[in-house]
């Protein structure tokens, strides 16, 4: 069977939906196409950087085929509607097809269904959080624009994935979708890489790399150093804790706009147990969670969550508003923070529960396991998707 999927940015050796679903698809023996933008700097899609000019070109990643494709509309980066799918579609010959969002193209899918009889699926990843956030937004862009052309369509979809509950929430209030004609599709974890570095991982050579002793409790938070993401909380409770056998692990870096919150946060960690790591990559990253006992992110949401989990971590998140992360608390394998008490005291208290309880983390590992396992391999998500 070949898979087509149409997405806005596909990043090759990123560890985002996109890639490991595609991957999984590819483990499980069949054939993925992607169809997305000619953007290859993540960095530049972020900002809305674009050159149309760039011209259409085809590469492999891990034996997913990647059409780049330049659009044939762009209005102020948020209608897009990419040139050839109708050609790519009529060349591949695709047997199921997987929209990511409400893609402007939907149209040539569908036309393309009615022909051959396809099933067509799609996620959505828009939330209150992340999208929505003004009235022009709200009210033209989703309830007008967007929700028009997806409901011209939204009969030939056969399911509608939202990858986080918010986004249920979102679909039904602003797109009027009922909650029966959607299914919570999570983001998982590349389970087999987590078993991987967990096996073979050198935790005792790797612990004292940074002074860590074999026994010592080891808390990891990170990513990409910013305000909202309140990381400096992680580090000021750490340092309040102050117990010799209590180390915390930071990865990432700070964009140019935030590296006086970076700088505040080293003088914050001084005279603690606390090791800045500067960016890490995917395999960075897992040896690092590979070492550490307790994973801590204070606020907003991340797939740091649900790696963490894949790595049998215990976690520790905070809602900090439309993020409620509840869904992934399978086997009591999750500690939620709600809003008001996203803060250093109230983070030192859990942290010191169960360092006191070792017990606890011990219950809490296993949790992660039946969860990561059971509910967040992408494996098991991507064969949900063909179900």
């Amino acid at each position: 069977m070949k898979i087509l999927m149409l997405c806005d940015a596909y990043f090759i050796d990123f560890q985002y939906q996109e890639n490991l679903i595609a991957k999984s698809y590819i483990k499980l023996g069949y054939e993925v196409v992607v169809i997305t933008n000619t953007n290859e700097k993540i960095l530049d899609f972020i900002n809305d950087i674009h050159d149309n000019s760039l011209p259409e070109k085809i590469e492999y990643d891990n034996g997913v085929k990647i059409y780049r494709e330049p659009y044939s509309i762009n209005i102020l980066h948020r209608v897009r509607r990419f040139k050839n799918v109708k050609r790519i579609l009529d060349q591949e010959k695709p047997d199921f097809l997987f929209s990511h969002d409400i893609q402007f193209n939907i149209g040539d899918l569908v036309d393309y269904k009615k022909k051959y009889n396809t099933r067509i699926i799609m996620d959505y990843h828009a939330d209150f959080s992340n999208s929505g956030k003004n009235w022009v937004s709200i009210n033209i862009l989703h309830k007008i624009i967007r929700k028009r052309y997806l409901y011209r369509y939204k009969k030939y979809i056969d399911k509608i994935y939202p990858v986080v509950p918010a986004g249920e929430e979102f679909l039904h209030k602003i797109y009027g979708i009922s909650y029966d004609e959607m299914e919570l599709l999570p983001l998982g974890c590349e389970y087999d890489e987590c078993e991987k570095f967990r096996k073979e991982t050198d935790i005792i050579k790797l612990r004292e790399e940074y002074g860590i002793s074999p026994n010592d409790i080891v808390i990891i938070t990170g990513g990409k150093f910013h305000k909202l993401k309140r990381t400096d909380l992680a580090v000021k409770a750490v340092k309040k804790i102050n117990q010799k056998n209590v180390h915390m692990i930071v990865f990432g870096t700070a964009d140019k706009n935030h590296e006086e919150y970076l700088k505040t946060m080293l003088q914050d960690a001084e005279g603690a147990n606390i090791h800045f790591t500067g960016w890490a990559d995917s395999k960075k990253i897992y040896e690092l969670m590979a070492i550490s006992d307790i994973a801590l992110f204070p606020a907003s949401q991340s797939v740091l969550w649900q790696q963490s989990i894949g790595m049998h971590l215990p976690l520790i998140a905070g809602d900090a508003g439309g993020q409620d992360m509840s869904y992934l608390n399978q086997n009591g394998n999750l500690i939620k923070i709600d809003a008001p008490d996203i803060n250093e005291d109230f983070i030192k208290e859990i942290l010191l529960d169960l360092i006191q309880n070792p017990e606890k983390i011990e219950s809490m590992k296993k949790g992660a396991e039946k969860t990561a396992k059971e509910y967040l391999d992408y494996s098991i998500i991507a064969k949900r998707t063909l179900s």
